[in-house]
């Protein structure tokens, strides 16, 4: 969960896209993009509330409040890779990983996991099937 749902999650009187945009130094129209991602997610329950906000001057103007009822945990999992190289064999416990630790673009990995490309960083990608066994039992993707 990033920090924007994590905040507007624990606010109970919900939040508007300008406190938003004051509590992370943001636009309020990015804030308001932010607002409707969370709207949009299926693992959060939130509901938003249209209203008229007063200002200082007197004039009004239309805006909504959200509010996050309650958060469901992600519905994906890691899904372990390995690359191959020759004699070379590197795992990681995602893409993602392979992404941060090992240096190699997502993108390229996924490709190769969907047989849309032939190797990334000099590397054939697949999905690892080992489940901890002390060989490699990886399956080849189409």
């Amino acid at each position: 969960m990033s920090l924007i749902q994590q905040w507007v999650h624990a606010r109970p009187g919900g939040a508007i896209s300008a406190e938003v945009a004051a509590e992370f130094s943001l636009t309020v129209s990015k804030a308001s993009i932010a607002m409707g991602q969370i709207l949009k997610e299926t693992r959060f329950t939130a509901r938003t509330e249209h209203f008229c906000l007063v200002g200082d001057n007197g004039k009004g103007r239309h805006t909504r409040r959200l509010y996050v009822d309650a958060v469901k945990p992600p519905q994906w999992r890691k899904t372990p890779v390995i690359g191959t190289c020759g004699d070379l064999v590197v795992r990681f416990d995602s893409v993602t990983d392979a992404e941060t630790k090992g240096g190699f673009v997502r993108v390229g990995i996924t490709r190769c996991l969907a047989g849309q490309q032939e190797k990334h960083g000099g590397y054939r990608w697949q999905i690892d099937t080992t489940k901890g066994a002390g060989r490699c039992t990886a399956i080849t993707t189409p």
